[in-house]
């Protein structure tokens, strides 16, 4: 059995974030260990945020852009960022810079070894594989899913899942000056659907075809969406692209509340501490500012106190949201609808970051139509309650 000051369980974005935030502290001195199934980098993933300062990890920023195209009913529009940029980071990159630190500093140990369990012995919490026990002071852990072994269940179980080609084109076909943050797909009535399409070049780009609804689809029906795409955007046939490789993912639309810890001496990280924003799916710049508070907090050399992700009234948006979406996905499209066409991307941004007032709020939710919300106050009352 070893000891260990800090273990992170998971080395994914929230594991390594942590990891990384305490290299760069006072914590460096601890004595912390790393581990997870696998520690080789993949290219498997694209995080995207925006910032409106100098963004997290700016070093590794693959493209960003200043200017937004939405697409909904037909008309299509392009705005300038005036406050915001949209910043895109890969997760390769993402860990190949921090795992290479890592393993250059003696008090930080990686170990590549599947999880088997966490548990607490009434002093310590223990990290198990299946040849070693750990010890530590705390866990921090994105291994395991801390619902998975109660009787709660969300109200609205919705997912946002997707499924994006990275391609190269044999013309130029992009412009890589915007990115499309949603076109949406108005012939898909079983929830919200839309492209997404992050242009890396005139002749590359990440194009995704994204759905919030309950159920996931065959792979191939995402395909097929894709293709028609390009083919009706574009006049880009099969033959015209290449596609050097396929990212696939499904985000939990948590309506359930925030669940800090797994065990005692055990804390969530990342989506399965609950950080994913419900309403969109950005998980990222949250996930920096969960791993900030906690090298704060252990700093402090108090206890652990981990902050709940969302303001109230923010928690009660996305739960009104969420049940609009899963129930009436109609009046959602004409929300994002009017959401966009009524307010300016850097204020829409503003809100989904939390980032706004009680004023800009209500100047939002005036903007678009008010009986899907009226009705959705009433339906989730209960649910607010509990939450």
């Amino acid at each position: 059995m070893q000891q260990y000051d800090y273990i992170i369980a998971g080395a994914g974005a929230s594991g390594l974030s942590l990891a990384w935030k305490m290299l760069h502290s006072p914590l460096s001195k601890k004595k912390v260990l790393i581990l997870d199934q696998s520690l080789s980098p993949s290219h498997d993933k694209t995080w995207c945020f925006w910032d409106a300062e100098a963004p997290p990890f700016a070093d590794l920023i693959y493209r960003k852009w200043t200017k937004a195209e939405i697409s909904i009913f037909g008309t299509r529009s392009i705005e300038h960022l005036n406050n915001y940029t949209y910043y895109c980071l890969r997760s390769v990159d993402f860990q190949n810079h921090i795992l290479n630190q890592l393993t250059d500093h003696s008090h930080f140990d990686l170990l590549e070894a599947p999880v088997k369990e966490l548990s607490f012995d009434g002093s310590n919490p223990t990290l198990h594989t299946d040849t070693n026990t750990f010890k530590a002071d705390y866990i921090f852990q994105s291994c395991f899913n801390p619902w998975d072994n109660t009787n709660s269940q969300p109200r609205y179980p919705l997912l946002q899942h997707f499924l994006g080609w990275e391609i190269t084109t044999s013309k130029p076909v992009f412009d890589d000056s915007f990115f499309t943050l949603m076109d949406f797909d108005k012939t898909f009535e079983s929830g919200i659907a839309f492209i997404y399409l992050l242009p890396w070049s005139k002749n590359s780009a990440l194009i995704e075809y994204t759905i919030f609804s309950n159920t996931l689809l065959e792979k191939k029906k995402y395909e097929e969406k894709v293709s028609l795409y390009l083919s009706n955007r574009f006049k880009l046939k099969p033959v015209d692209y290449s596609i050097k490789r396929k990212e696939f993912g499904k985000i939990p639309m948590e309506d359930r509340p925030h669940k800090p810890w797994y065990k005692p001496g055990i804390l969530n990280l990342g989506t399965v501490g609950g950080v994913t924003k419900p309403s969109t799916g950005y998980t990222f710049k949250r996930i920096q500012k969960q791993t900030d508070q906690i090298v704060e907090n252990l700093l402090s050399g108090r206890d652990l106190q981990p902050q709940p992700p969302s303001k109230k009234r923010f928690k009660a948006y996305d739960l009104w949201l969420l049940h609009i979406i899963d129930r009436h996905p109609k009046d959602a499209l004409q929300i994002f609808n009017h959401l966009f066409k009524n307010n300016s991307l850097d204020d829409v941004f503003r809100f989904l970051a939390e980032e706004s007032s009680i004023q800009d709020d209500l100047k939002i939710m005036s903007s678009v139509p008010h009986a899907p919300f009226l009705r959705a106050i009433w339906k989730t009352r209960s649910r607010l309650r509990e939450i």
